[in-house]
């Protein structure tokens, strides 16, 4: 495996496609200028399902207000793909991520010619059983646990690989879910500093916080993460407790790592990867695979894609093919690989 192909990688795992299409960092050096401040789209889980009534008939509304939540989430996209200056940590990641690839080389060939890298790589990986939240006919959104605190405090998260912020609910008597109690933590300490999301639909807001953060055996301490004690309305009919962002830490609200970043820069994780497998219209048998990949859950060969920029999980997008009819994009087209969006445009 060539080091340039080794690096930080997003492997996503769609249950209903039938194929596997793991992304792979290649990144541009031509990276100069930092953006600030990032609007962030949700799901709403209130909105009414695209096709009703027993003729089945399509509403065409809801299409169009989750079009206009997309297009508020990415707004600013170009702008940060081609701008963003990547902050010391993440240039330091980057290379680390090679290192670490390069000596886990033979256990990548081993497990993309076949086997699962849970089945060769060791305990340095974890597996997060997600819920498909289900309206209708919709994958609203899909969310699993993970553990803060010293007594390991049980939090459900949202997994979106399209924003970089971890925050959850702390000490917040207005906020739809009990939430994260600080005050039974040793180790929770917060840092003086505001935290604020601005969604495309809703905000949350609160103060930077640190604390112990595991998935499964993979633990981080001192994982900067949104202690909120805010939410607007827009949350109350979502089940997960919080969110966790699977994106690169240079769009953070934060400006800190991410959860996933920081288990890369210590070496605890087998592959500097992480893959999604995500059901339809089934309630269970979604996962999030940190430093591992399944292959029992993909059909056919994988097929490696250069990202674009450690930003988003953003890929060349050259066509679209729907029903063996085949449609060109325009020259120069990039499209992000969004586990918190539920549609293509």
């Amino acid at each position: 495996m060539s080091p340039i192909v080794s690096s930080l990688s997003l492997s996503l795992l769609l249950a209903s496609t039938g194929f596997a299409a793991p992304l792979q960092g290649s990144f541009s050096s031509s990276i100069t200028q930092r953006a600030g401040s990032y609007d962030l789209a949700r799901r709403g889980s209130k909105a009414a399902p695209p096709v009703t009534g027993e003729d089945f008939v399509f509403d065409p509304s809801y299409a169009q207000a989750e079009i206009q939540r997309v297009l508020s989430k990415y707004k600013d996209a170009a702008k940060i793909i081609h701008n963003v200056q990547l902050p010391a940590h993440l240039q330091d990641l980057l290379h680390s991520a090679h290192l670490l690839s390069d000596a886990i080389a033979p256990t990548l060939d081993a497990a993309f010619n076949g086997a699962a890298i849970q089945d060769v790589a060791g305990a340095r990986q974890a597996t997060m059983p997600l819920i498909d939240n289900i309206s209708g006919n919709l994958d609203v959104l899909y969310y699993g646990p993970m553990s803060i605190g010293s007594q390991n405090q049980r939090m459900t998260v949202d997994i979106d690989t399209g924003s970089a912020d971890l925050w959850v609910p702390v000490n917040c008597p207005d906020c739809p879910h009990p939430g994260y109690q600080s005050d039974k933590s040793s180790t929770y300490e917060e840092t003086g500093d505001d935290f604020s999301v601005q969604y495309g639909t809703g905000e949350v807001s609160g103060v930077l916080a640190q604390d112990r953060v595991s998935v499964g055996s993979l633990v981080v301490d001192n994982q900067y993460f949104g202690a909120v004690d805010h939410e607007s309305d827009d949350f109350n009919a979502t089940p997960n407790d919080g969110l966790i962002g699977m994106a690169f830490s240079s769009v953070a609200s934060s400006g800190k790592p991410t959860f996933f970043e920081n288990l890369i820069k210590a070496n605890k994780v087998a592959a500097p990867l992480f893959s999604l497998h995500l059901t339809r219209h089934r309630t269970t048998g979604s996962t999030l695979c940190l430093g591992c990949y399944d292959s029992s859950k993909a059909v056919g060969p994988v097929t490696w894609v250069p990202v674009t920029s450690m930003t988003y999980w953003s890929v060349s997008m050259g066509g679209v093919q729907v029903n063996n009819n085949s449609v060109a994009m325009p020259k120069g087209l990039t499209a992000a690989i969004d586990s918190g969006t539920t549609l293509i445009y």
